[in-house]
């Protein structure tokens, strides 16, 4: 049962990261995906402040996209928008899926 512990750990941390890091080189990322990260690493830590997610949010939604894009980036500001930080740990991550997907 030792043996098979870290291997188990090993797994798992593995296809975390495969679900949360993007897939592609910053390069691969389309115009919409690059702006949207921009936008969102110029705020730092979001924290608490719900203007400032709302001002995140309306620039988010200001980006020209279209298709699982557009979704992806409009789920993403309703949830900051909203402040629920399960839903936006989870639009986050689905948003990152597809941007990185190329």
């Amino acid at each position: 049962m030792r043996k098979i512990l870290p291997s188990a750990l090993l797994a798992a941390s593995a296809v975390g990261a495969l679900l949360v890091l993007p897939a592609g080189t910053a390069s691969a990322l389309s115009p919409a995906c690059q702006t949207a990260g921009d936008i969102y690493n110029s705020y730092g830590s979001l924290g608490p402040s719900p203007q400032q997610r709302r001002e995140v949010a309306d620039r988010l939604r200001a980006i020209e996209a279209s298709g699982d894009e557009r979704t992806a980036i409009d789920n993403f500001a309703n949830a900051l928008d909203n402040g629920d930080v399960s839903l936006i740990s989870t639009t986050g991550v689905l948003l990152n899926g597809i941007c990185g997907r190329g």
